[in-house]
């Protein structure tokens, strides 16, 4: 073979290498475009499920500070919803109010204890408004700290009483340091200076704490609970806010006119601005008259998410839906009965965390005031806060129901006692109606007595002037 021969092999072989590099090139080219269009789409998507979240408040700080605007009526949104939610909650939560009892066999064993806990809570107006008041502090941040401190001032029978105060979070961002051992057990709290507070701490014994909410290895995370509704409150209220929108067009019929042509219309138009007419004065024209409103489907689709909203608020907080002002959604009145349990279910585990803050409310402000004034005393002569407890009675329909329906029948047919029953009822002393009973016996056996003397006299005198005559 010539070497012009294998020259133009050579030649073709180099075009079709050429050819095929450049068709390798422009495949790479498309597999790079391919590849940044899979990339967008993926960032996209990742934005747009992003920006669309069920929860609004995913902050503690955000959540807190959210449900205290919308309390005090500061927020756009959801106010009213919320302001009656934590009100409702606060109210059956501590219910009838607390109870301080004995644990002791007798009541005198803890006479004076419980002296000491009556005269605390009405020092303090702990058996008043102030109870109500950290019930509603607690469920708008989630968590309540008391302050302890010795008042130094005479109170009835005591040379000094141990004061509470509520300590907000919202003002000082307190910090409280756990035991690493026991997330339970609050060794400290402590906060930073702010604008308006110094820095400071508590030391174990001078401060009360406890959650409401949130995990117990996280003991400064307590969301509240209707934290967790927040973003339905919005949604409700902005539909409330729509749904008045959508009732102000209806409000406001849009007049309409058919004509045939242009210059009828321009006439029909310059007609009614000449003589100021509105709907309900004469109008005589050649042109189709009618008033036409916006279509009632928006209306419909408001009102159906206006009703899932409050469902979802009525589940996450415990609060029947007819207290969220639904009352068509209530059937009949045992519905609304048994309903109304579930806010009592619903909140059986704040109650139980109250109770326990309330003890140990008891108990260190017995250790204070028994280091002032009592150390010198043996552990006999000292109060002693295991001698009492704390209850928040539990008064729902149900039970008011077993008691007329099952105890008192029971009662009646001498299978139980009267004691047993008295001791269903809320608000009552045993012991303090058996000191009653008890008076009210002698005091019965003493008029008897009475009359049985004046009795006897009477017959005496009757039967001397029988003898007489």
């Amino acid at each position: 073979m010539s070497i012009f021969n294998k020259s133009k092999i050579l030649q073709a072989e180099v075009r079709e290498l050429r050819d095929k590099t450049a068709e390798l090139g422009k495949q790479v080219i498309k597999y790079k475009e391919t590849q940044e269009l899979l990339v967008k789409d993926i960032l996209t998507l990742q934005e747009t499920t992003h920006a669309y979240v069920g929860n609004d408040y995913q902050v503690y700080e955000d959540a807190v500070s959210a449900i205290s605007e919308k309390y005090c009526g500061r927020a756009e949104w959801g106010v009213l919803q919320t302001r009656s939610i934590i009100d409702l909650r606060s109210a059956f939560i501590l219910g009838e109010g607390l109870k301080v009892t004995h644990t002791t066999e007798t009541r005198a064993e803890a006479e004076r204890e419980l002296q000491f806990a009556e005269d605390f809570m009405s020092f303090n107006d702990l058996d008043g408004e102030l109870d109500q008041e950290m019930a509603k502090e607690a469920e708008i941040e989630g968590k309540i700290a008391i302050k302890l401190w010795l008042d130094e001032e005479p109170y009835g029978e005591w040379p000094g009483m141990v004061s509470a105060r509520f300590k907000s979070w919202l003002s000082s961002k307190y910090v409280v340091t756990a035991d690493p051992n026991d997330y339970l057990w609050y060794k400290n709290l402590s906060w930073k200076a702010t604008g308006t507070t110094s820095a400071g701490s508590y030391d174990e014994a001078q401060f009360v704490y406890a959650k409401f909410g949130g995990r117990i290895n996280m003991p400064n995370e307590a969301q509240p609970k209707i934290a967790a509704c927040l973003t339905q409150i919005d949604r409700l209220d902005r539909a409330l806010r729509d749904l008045r929108e959508i009732d102000h067009l209806f409000a406001s019929p849009t007049p309409y006119f058919k004509v045939l042509s242009v210059a009828e219309g321009t006439a029909v138009e310059a007609y009614i601005e000449r003589t100021n007419w509105k709907i309900g004065k004469a109008l005589v024209t050649s042109s189709e008259y009618s008033i036409v409103s916006a279509p009632i489907t928006g209306a419909e689709t408001l009102i159906a998410e206006i009703e899932l909203c409050v469902k979802m608020i009525s589940g996450a907080t415990g609060i029947p839906i007819h207290y969220l002002g639904l009352l068509d959604l209530l059937k009949n009145r045992s519905t609304g009965e048994n309903i109304r349990e579930l806010i009592m279910a619903s909140t059986t585990r704040e109650r139980q965390t109250w109770i326990g803050v309330y003890e140990e409310l008891l108990t260190k402000a017995m250790q204070m005031w028994n280091a002032m004034y009592a150390a010198q005393y043996s552990k006999e002569k000292q109060l002693d806060p295991t001698r009492i407890k704390v209850d928040i009675p539990q008064v729902t329909q149900e039970h008011w129901d077993h008691i007329q329906n099952v105890l008192i029948p029971a009662v009646t047919a001498n299978i139980i006692s009267k004691e047993h029953v008295a001791g269903q009822i809320p608000g009552v002393d045993q012991e303090k109606e058996a000191e009653l009973r008890a008076e009210q016996e002698e005091k019965d056996v003493e008029q008897a007595k009475q009359e049985m003397e004046a009795l006897k006299e009477e017959m005496d005198m009757k039967a001397q002037v029988n003898v007489g005559a």
